[in-house]
């Protein structure tokens, strides 16, 4: 298992354009509109290309829902077309999200970069680590494409107040988020030597956190990732 999920997240699903109409009464109407923009759009597959163009597989599936979701979803089918269009040596495949889901569970080995809207990404970004083992293991990254501005690394996990002060919070997305983090500035080799640390630690008789099965802790996990780096 082995591929990255793309989520926009500026726009799409999350717009918050709506609002409440009528409340109270028997007729209460509740309206949230979904914004996609050509730039918007355009910016994050080309990110999604630029990214499977450095991977061995070469390949971008995206993320859709257009029989059911009729203008917004048909646009960024449009797009993704258009886009693959300027990428002849990648490959594309196309799902809609809910068999999409079904595949990441029974087939996680099919994909390489999967791109989607930021509600699909959101769905999917958390799915993806979870086929995995666990959702504590997988970083994040929040990338301005143009490095305009910085970026933000973070793990996909939230902040679980329900483990607070238990000490069985597992540390890997927020240290192998620190790795991407150096990968994006450019020190390819100090994060590799992270991962390479945390696979050690995982394939061999470490320390493992609750949520893989083991009866680790935060602090064990962490040194013995540490002490393998």
């Amino acid at each position: 298992i082995d591929f990255y999920v793309i989520r926009e997240n500026c726009e799409g699903e999350y717009s918050e354009i709506g609002g409440r109409l009528y409340e109270g009464t028997d007729a209460e109407t509740v309206v949230q509109e979904t914004v996609f923009t050509r730039r918007g759009v355009d910016r994050i597959l080309r990110y999604a290309f630029d990214l499977a163009a450095t991977r061995p597989r070469r390949k971008v599936t995206s993320a859709t829902k257009s029989n059911g979701i009729i203008h917004t979803m048909p646009y960024w089918d449009e797009r993704f077309r258009a886009i693959a269009a300027e990428y002849p040596d990648i490959a594309t495949d196309q799902y809609h999200i809910d068999i999409l889901t079904a595949h990441f569970v029974q087939h996680p080995d099919w994909f390489d970069v999967v791109v989607g809207s930021n509600l699909f990404g959101d769905i999917l970004s958390d799915l993806g680590p979870a086929v995995a083992g666990s959702i504590g293991i997988a970083p994040s990254s929040n990338i301005n494409p143009s490095g305009g501005m910085p970026s933000m690394f973070e793990p996909v996990h939230g902040s679980a107040p329900d483990i607070a002060g238990r000490g069985i919070a597992n540390p890997i997305g927020q240290i192998w988020s620190g790795a991407m983090m150096l990968e994006h500035l450019g020190h390819e080799d100090a994060a590799r030597a992270i991962e390479g640390a945390i696979e050690t630690v995982l394939t061999g008789a470490g320390p493992l956190t609750p949520d893989m099965g083991g009866n680790g802790t935060t602090v064990e996990l962490g040194k013995a990732i540490a002490e393998a780096l």
